[in-house]
């Protein structure tokens, strides 16, 4: 990996370690609330993946010189969260039918929106550094 995307996945990374951290460390206290810890997990685990290959492919767009395709690749990635979410909340409903733990859920969606806001506020600092105005030669 590049020093580059070092640095930049780097609060990615943190984050992942720090949510990791509070599950394992609390982990008696989140199943005497009722908390499904496994779940939490593989939730954060999975977040983590989807924030990095969201990232990857906003990024993709952010390269481009067409602002379209940049617009393109963030709707692209929401868009693909947002459905790999859902199948996987169905999926999890599915097998646990009537042990859903809502609480896990809601969590999970507090994680959520923490990662999107990690990767949001990474691609604004790199979206800042590029400029797509080109030098015109006036004659």
């Amino acid at each position: 990996m590049k020093a580059e995307n070092k640095k930049i996945f780097a609060p990615v990374i943190f984050a992942f370690i720090i949510f990791n951290g509070i599950i394992i460390i609390l982990k008696t206290f989140f199943k005497g609330n009722g908390f499904d810890t496994d779940f939490l997990m593989v939730a954060n685990i999975f977040f983590f993946v989807l924030s990095l290959a969201g990232f990857f492919l906003q990024r993709k767009g952010l390269q481009s010189d067409n602002t379209n395709v940049f617009i393109r690749s963030v709707y692209s990635a929401i868009l693909v969260k947002l459905f790999v979410c859902i199948i996987a909340v169905t999926i999890y409903a599915f097998i646990k039918r009537r042990n859903i733990d809502k609480s896990a859920i809601f969590f999970s969606m507090g994680l959520y929106i923490v990662y999107t806001s990690i990767e949001v506020a990474t691609l604004m600092k790199v979206a800042k550094g590029k400029t797509n105005a080109k030098k015109r030669i006036t004659s």
